[in-house]
């Protein structure tokens, strides 16, 4: 029999106000769902039982997730970007979408949350965490939950197995870097153009020539589900095959990519020096580099074979390698090879609607729709991934008092 989540009474005062409860107590109780969205993991919330956005927010997060301390030992945080990001859900009131969803990522090592962009994995358990909640009422055999993502103000068509009056977990979908298959839950981005700049393209151009180490280099940056920049991995002085921990120990490449990021900072107006990104915009915009279809091992041991990818992606996120690729960069750079000039078109050479991405843990594919309009621009009908998402636990989340007060004040 399924269980349904039931908040249990604890000796800590569980919030149920947009502000932490007074009390002697040492901890305070927050209902959270544990979840697996894609290939990342985290805490779901509803809006309603945390602060209101602010210090004090950021504070709970941050302290939930034991940062900052490079191995979160003391909270929920998994010491990696992929599990350390938090999913916070309400009921919308908007005419076009069911429930509203803002993503946070958690800072590791720093006291920093940031908002900036979305998460794409995260997103495919919001379905599931809307259901359980009552938010979205349950229709067997596929319920169809429309998705504001805040962050990004876009709204996104998630359709989710149902069985039993609940989401369904079990299925024959395989996503890389998942070890086990589940139920396919297909999340449809639309027309996801402008989703942090407002343009598809920030700066009317579909490549730019950019100097970074003293060589000029060319580049291509893309706005669709979040702002990615794109380099040539041989412009930068590597292959587009790398595993994380090959990319981790190359200092020059990584610093390389994280001044190619900070130029595009500057571009959006986030910071007014590209070396100031590191610290101040640390999520957005992200930057990819990539490669023509070549072999690989992944990062499971798996040959991957040239012939099974259109193009080689290798993306960071938070100044680390991603093991695997985020959803809004899959989404993001199916809609690049569409963009005529771009480097991705080029390195993929060939108009293709199911892009196959060659990444650290595997191939992930997107099926997108694109067309030009009066003008000759491009025009995105509809960008559609297939993910698993799981609950792996629900119930009351314990979090230091004393640890929330210190963390408002520097968060």
């Amino acid at each position: 029999m399924a269980l349904r989540f039931a908040p249990r009474e604890q000796s800590a005062p569980a919030v149920t106000s947009p502000a932490l409860s007074a009390g002697d107590s040492e901890q305070v109780a927050i209902p959270c769902a544990f979840m697996r969205g894609g290939s990342s993991r985290g805490g779901f919330f509803l809006d309603a039982d945390l602060p209101p956005i602010g210090p004090q927010r950021d504070a709970v997060l941050l302290a939930a997730y034991g940062s900052p301390d490079s191995r979160q030992i003391d909270g929920i945080g998994g010491a990696d970007p992929l599990t350390s990001k938090a999913a916070v859900v309400k009921r919308s009131e908007r005419p076009d979408a069911d429930v509203e969803y803002s993503f946070y990522q958690v800072g590791i090592e720093q006291p920093k949350v940031s908002i900036g962009g979305s998460c794409g994995n995260m997103l495919a358990a919001v379905g599931p965490f809307a259901i359980r909640r009552g938010l979205v009422r349950a229709v067997e055999p596929e319920t169809t939950v429309r998705i504001y993502t805040t962050n990004t103000k876009q709204v996104v068509t998630a359709r989710i197995p149902v069985r039993n009056g609940e989401p369904s977990c079990e299925g024959t979908c395989s996503i890389a870097g998942v070890p086990d298959p589940g139920a396919a839950i297909r999340l449809d981005f639309g027309d996801c153009s402008g989703a942090v700049s407002g343009k598809l393209l920030p700066t009317g151009n579909a490549r730019d020539r950019i100097t970074i180490d003293d060589r000029e280099i060319e580049v291509s940056f893309i706005d669709a589900a979040t702002s990615f920049v794109y380099v040539r991995a041989s412009d930068i002085g590597g292959t587009g095959t790398e595993t994380p921990d090959e990319l981790r120990g190359n200092e020059l490449l990584m610093g390389r990519l994280e001044k190619v990021r900070g130029w595009a900072a500057v571009v959006l107006g986030l910071v007014s020096k590209p070396e100031q990104a590191r610290i101040e915009t640390p999520n957005i915009p992200r930057v990819i580099m990539i490669a023509p279809p070549s072999p690989y091992r992944s990062v499971s041991g798996a040959e991957i074979a040239a012939s099974n990818v259109d193009i080689c992606v290798r993306q960071l996120a938070m100044q680390r390698p991603h093991k695997a690729l985020a959803v809004t960069g899959a989404v993001c750079t199916a809609v690049a090879s569409a963009v005529p000039g771009s480097i991705v078109a080029e390195a993929i050479g060939k108009p293709v609607t199911d892009v196959r991405l060659g990444h650290p843990s595997g191939v992930l594919r997107v099926a997108s729709r694109t067309r030009r309009d009066a003008n000759g621009g491009i025009v995105i009908e509809s960008a559609e991934i297939e993910r698993t998402a799981r609950l792996i636990m629900e119930g009351s989340l314990f979090i230091r008092r004393r640890k929330i007060d210190q963390l408002a004040q520097t968060a």
